[in-house]
């Protein structure tokens, strides 16, 4: 039996280590087409298809009593977050240098995303049940590669709009949101009972998804692939591939 508070903080302290980047500041600036479209891939699967496949999971709640209510309202509410979200953050008059605007997207992605995932992990440990989740080296590596590369999708922009590695290692902080999410549903089993617990725990999990979906596909329209295609050629369409097909290897191992 592995522990949840083992894996939560695991899970949650991962994206941090991706400041070593600054190491590597000048390959980065000197490869800038594969580095964002590799990315862009990555965006892709992990906010778009991933997410979404996540919210046409619950599709069985949607037919269903309270449930099924509770998991309309987070639908309808996550899609006007994710919009309004990626709208303030874009165009907006608080934010106004351009690469710290695909910065910020960045780290609302990040922590949309660590929530969702954090829930996704605690759901596996509500009703007093302890899985028994596999430990190799495998699954490890993948687990580590997985979110090591969402602490990049912030820290590559962080580079090109010239943040200092104190407040962009802050920035990383707030893939720690996904340590609270991790106890969420047991909370909820055990105030709510578990078939309550759990619904309510299922539509969070829809409702971040969404909003994540809603804020990538604007991040990637608006900052990822346009600052991957501005040097000529098309060597950008392979690379968001590679990106794509890679991290949808890596999920396939972790899950």
């Amino acid at each position: 039996m592995t522990d949840l508070a083992v894996l939560a903080l695991g899970f949650g302290g991962i994206p941090l280590a991706a400041i070593l980047l600054y190491t590597f500041r000048e390959w980065i600036a000197s490869h800038r087409g594969i580095v964002w479209a590799s990315l862009a891939g990555v965006m892709a699967f992990l906010g778009l298809s991933h997410a979404m496949a996540l919210v046409l999971e619950t599709k069985s709640f949607l037919f269903g009593g309270a449930g099924g209510v509770l998991t309309v309202l987070f639908l309808g509410t996550a899609l006007g977050l994710g919009s309004a979200l990626v709208w303030f953050v874009f165009e907006g008059p608080l934010i106004r240098t351009e690469p710290s605007k695909v910065v910020w997207a960045a780290v609302a992605f990040l922590a949309l995303h660590s929530f969702g995932d954090g829930l996704i992990l605690g759901r596996g440990f509500a009703g007093g049940v302890l899985p028994s989740v596999p430990i190799d080296s495998l699954t490890i590596s993948a687990t580590i590669l997985h979110r090591f590369l969402e602490g990049v999708i912030v820290i590559v922009p962080a580079l090109a709009a010239s943040w200092r590695p104190r407040a962009s290692f802050v920035a990383l902080f707030v893939s720690l949101f996904a340590i609270p999410a991790a106890y969420a549903p047991t909370l909820f089993a055990d105030s709510m009972g578990f078939v309550a617990g759990n619904a309510t725990a299922m539509a969070l999990s829809a409702f971040f998804a969404a909003a994540e979906a809603s804020l990538v596909l604007i991040l990637l329209l608006r900052g990822f692939l346009p600052i991957a295609t501005a040097d000529r050629g098309t060597r950008w369409i392979v690379w968001t591939a590679i990106g794509f097909v890679g991290i949808s290897v890596v999920h396939f191992v972790v899950e």
